[in-house]
């Protein structure tokens, strides 16, 4: 193991390495300490003790599947960390998460295995690179970080590695004892056979295997467990993997790489498009989320492009032969000033059908553990009193395990027929769209005719500032677009909506967000974190038919389609004096 780490660096970085032995050391000594005895903790804070769990022999996942994790104190159809690890018959492994407590993982490992990790670093502190850890066989790994100026590595990944086989588990889970006994969360876990001996085909790597591959390599790795992707049959995925990297991902290709771009090709290539899907997204963190915000993902949710597809530009003088008679006259009440124009662009965009599930402060004070339970719970007092922030789509987030709170995240999106009341919604969003885009017009027009010295560079500034101030996603030339794209025999496919669950909060810096390059002036989709989670489709039920858009249906529609829904369904909606839990109060 020693030897591997020569090849990866100078030896100055050795210097990280002993300083995470250090920390390992003492991790360890206290870990000792506890198990010694101090009885005075309180109940917050004690360490959840363990049920005799008998280690199943060979592979268990091979059909792929997505199950809840155990809480202390819960009966159930939930997965537990050991039978995760089969830890008598691993022989190597990758993990990575944003938070590790290393005494706790080893514990659970066995001690001749080799071992890489890869987890969240301060930059200010710390250094990119793979770092041997000294009198260890542990590998660490500090991926590139976001160089836009915040962001983290989010992401929750495990390769196990057996005689025969190779498992890959997906999750929303950090490596801390926490997230598999007091908070609950989601796994999705495959075991991927390994090819006969005597098999000697050359095997071309399957897709769900190369995207793996390619993630790991953006995180530095350039060999070692990468190298035996090629030893395994990964014809059987069951998943597709979302991925996100930090970056500023530039043109339309690129777009469709990483975050919600990347969901709107899986959603497009798997499911087909649909003109109209519901979409519940449960997180636990949020952020900054605006009108735009929801708009844009709601198109990829679809699987449509998430992004409008720009018009050229047009020429001082085809802008004096504008038409004004095409577009509705409006009242002098009107905004005639940019800002007010924007506020107004903002205002009318009417929300897609998206709710977000999050829990309320009175929930979270409520629950088995209170403020200790709510660690992994991120969500800022600023963000929620954002004028822009859509309070009326916040849905409460209770556990059907009674007084536990949640660290999953979930998107479940079902494909519906509209309404009578969505088709007019439809409707007068477009008449007010092209008052919009009309007035926005005249303005740009004014401005640039009354500068007799305009030049080609205030063009394309004028250009920019009329990208800026119209950002809805639902305009005339998208209708267009969507009549001309979207399939008729959604209603006939097999395939009746969808659900995603992995790392992803639901905010702009995990799946990204569109806007104009000010350098290239192309469209670009900026990401600042880390993310890894996998998509899977749901199938038409027998009875589905019969309860074809029945919404008053009470059932929960995704559990009887499989989907391992953590929290209560259909989630109420936020009471007058509701409010979510934000981190300031802890």
């Amino acid at each position: 193991m020693r030897s591997k780490a020569n090849v990866l660096g100078p030896p100055d970085n050795n210097r990280e390495g002993n300083n995470v032995s250090s920390q390992l050391t003492e991790d360890m000594r206290n870990v000792k300490r506890q198990k010694k005895g101090d009885e005075n903790r309180s109940n917050n804070q004690s360490i959840i003790k363990h049920s005799v769990i008998i280690e199943k022999i060979g592979p268990q996942f091979l059909d792929g599947i997505t199950k809840l994790t155990y809480v202390s104190g819960y009966n159930g159809d939930y997965i537990r960390f050991g039978e995760i690890i089969q830890k008598n018959q691993l022989k190597s492994a990758f993990f990575c998460a944003m938070t590790i407590e290393f005494s706790w993982l080893l514990e659970n490992l066995p001690k001749n295995a080799n071992i890489i990790v890869a987890k969240h670093w301060d930059p200010e502190n710390d250094s990119q690179g793979i770092f041997c850890i000294p009198n260890t066989n542990i590998l660490l790994v500090h991926p590139p970080m976001s160089s836009m100026g915040h962001g983290c590595f989010h992401a929750k990944l495990m390769i196990l590695i057996y005689n025969e086989w190779i498992r890959v588990v997906i999750s929303s889970a950090n490596l801390i004892p926490h997230d598999w006994e007091i908070s609950e969360n989601i796994v999705f876990v495959q075991d991927f056979p390994r090819y006969k001996d005597d098999d000697t085909t050359d095997h071309n790597l399957h897709s769900f295997a190369k995207e793996l591959k390619d993630y790991l390599l953006a995180m530095g790795l350039k060999s070692h467990i990468i190298d035996k992707f090629s030893q395994y049959d990964f014809s059987k995925a069951k998943a597709i993997i979302i991925p996100s990297i930090p970056g500023a991902y530039k043109g339309i290709e690129n777009v469709k790489k990483y975050g919600h771009g990347r969901l709107s090709q899986v959603v497009k290539g798997v499911c087909k498009q649909s003109e109209y899907v519901e979409l519940e997204c449960q997180s636990s963190s949020l952020g900054s989320i605006t009108p735009d915000f929801l708009n844009e993902f709601y198109r990829s949710a679809k699987g449509l492009d998430p992004y409008i597809i720009p018009k050229q530009r047009k020429s001082k003088k085809d802008k004096e032969h504008y038409e004004e008679n095409e577009s509705p006259q409006l009242s002098p009440s009107q905004p005639s000033q940019p800002s007010q124009l924007l506020q107004l662009s903002q205002q009318l965009q009417l929300l897609p059908p998206i709710t977000i599930v999050y829990p309320t402060n009175k929930i979270v004070l409520n629950s088995k553990y209170t403020f200790a339970g709510a660690g992994p719970l991120c969500f800022s007092k600023k963000c929620y009193e954002q004028l822009t922030f859509p309070k009326e789509i916040l849905r409460k987030c209770e556990s059907n395990r009674n007084g536990t709170l949640m660290h999953t995240k979930f998107l479940l999106a079902r494909f519906i027929q509209p309404s009578q009341e969505q088709l007019e919604q439809e409707r007068l969003l477009k008449q007010e769209q092209r008052k919009i885009r009309f007035n926005k017009r005249k303005i740009i027009k004014n401005q640039y005719d009354s500068d007799e010295s305009a030049t080609d560079s205030d063009a394309t500034d004028i250009e920019y500032y009329e990208n800026e101030i119209i950002n809805t996603q639902e305009t005339i030339r998208e209708l267009e677009l969507s009549q001309d794209t979207i399939t008729d025999d959604v209603e006939d496919n097999n395939i009746v909506g969808w659900y995603y669950c992995g790392s992803h909060n639901f905010t702009e810096s995990a799946w990204g967000k569109l806007n104009i390059s000010r350098d290239t002036k192309e469209l670009q989709l900026k990401i600042y974190n880390w993310e890894l989670g996998i998509f899977l489709p749901i199938t038409k039920l027998n009875d589905d038919n019969d309860k074809e858009n029945n919404m008053n249906d009470r059932k929960d529609w995704f559990s009887e389609h499989g989907v391992p829904v953590s929290y209560q369904r259909p989630p109420k909606c936020y009471e007058e004096n509701d409010i979510p839990w934000v981190s300031s109060l802890i």
